[in-house]
């Protein structure tokens, strides 16, 4: 395997450049005494669930620490959490490593083995979202407002529209047949809240609908559920969720036994 040993800010700068910050990467594994510390990003990956994905990683090891502030309480170590870069700083002794993982960390030493490891060939494991989903089925007319207040009605919710941190809007006082950007709130909601769960894309092209809908208010987590039920029994639903993708039928399955799909 190729190793290098890193002595200057420039060097350190140029070899993260040429792996791409580590934008979107892993902080794979962090072994200590002594410190070893394994960091990768996916070079085949289309992000779909069970779809292949080959990782390159590296081994980084510090030669003479000056500082080190990970905290393994804060930091999640593993493929499944992505982290945002790695950036080299310049600092009065030695060279610099920054983690932003979002969380945020630093190594300081007077050198650095850099040592590129094996690929490392997984695949992708499925998850949904609790709170987004896009949406796209065969409809040629884009539902009006009164048609989510009538069919969350009929689960028991009573539903308004607002703009964020705004007041009410009724049905008929929502702009039609753009109304993208606009929320469905409980209507004993309204006044306590500033959100509530979001329209967030809305648009017919060649005879389909899609739209995406985004929950950011924990407590209609009823509404959510009884709301993608709605969006299941659109015709011919194809559901996106996560890294999933689900028919109608699939996803009210899903709802039930919390079952993803275990095959691309």
């Amino acid at each position: 395997m190729l190793k290098t040993t890193i002595q200057t800010f420039n060097d350190l700068d140029k070899w993260l450049s040429d792996n791409f910050y580590f934008e979107d990467g892993h902080v794979l594994a962090i072994k200590e005494n002594p410190l070893e510390i394994i960091v990768g990003y996916n070079v085949k990956a289309n992000y779909k669930a069970n779809s292949e994905r080959h990782i390159l990683p590296f081994k980084v090891i510090p030669n003479k620490i000056h500082e080190w502030t990970f905290d393994k309480d804060v930091v999640n170590v593993c493929d499944d959490n992505y982290i945002e870069c790695i950036e080299a700083s310049e600092v009065e002794n030695g060279i610099c490593l920054d983690f932003s993982t979002p969380a945020t960390f630093r190594l300081v030493a007077d050198s650095f083995e850099i040592e590129e490891q094996e690929l490392i060939k997984t695949t992708f494991k499925p998850w949904a979202s609790e709170t987004e989903m896009y949406l796209t089925t065969d409809l040629s007319e884009i539902p009006r407002p009164e048609f989510w207040k009538e069919k969350l009605s009929k689960y028991g919710h009573e539903i308004l529209f607002r703009y964020y941190a705004g007041d009410e809007r009724l049905p008929e006082q929502i702009p039609y047949p753009d109304y993208q950007g606009y929320y469905i709130q409980l209507a004993d909601r309204i006044n306590s809240t500033q959100e509530g769960i979001f329209l967030k894309h809305l648009k017919i092209e060649n005879g389909k609908l899609s739209l995406s809908f985004e929950n950011k208010d924990e407590e209609l987590k009823y509404v959510w559920n009884d709301l993608t039920i709605v969006l299941a029994n659109f015709p011919n639903a194809k559901i996106n969720s996560g890294n999933c993708e689900f028919t109608g039928e699939k996803w009210k399955q899903y709802l039930i036994d919390k079952l993803l799909p275990t095959s691309e």
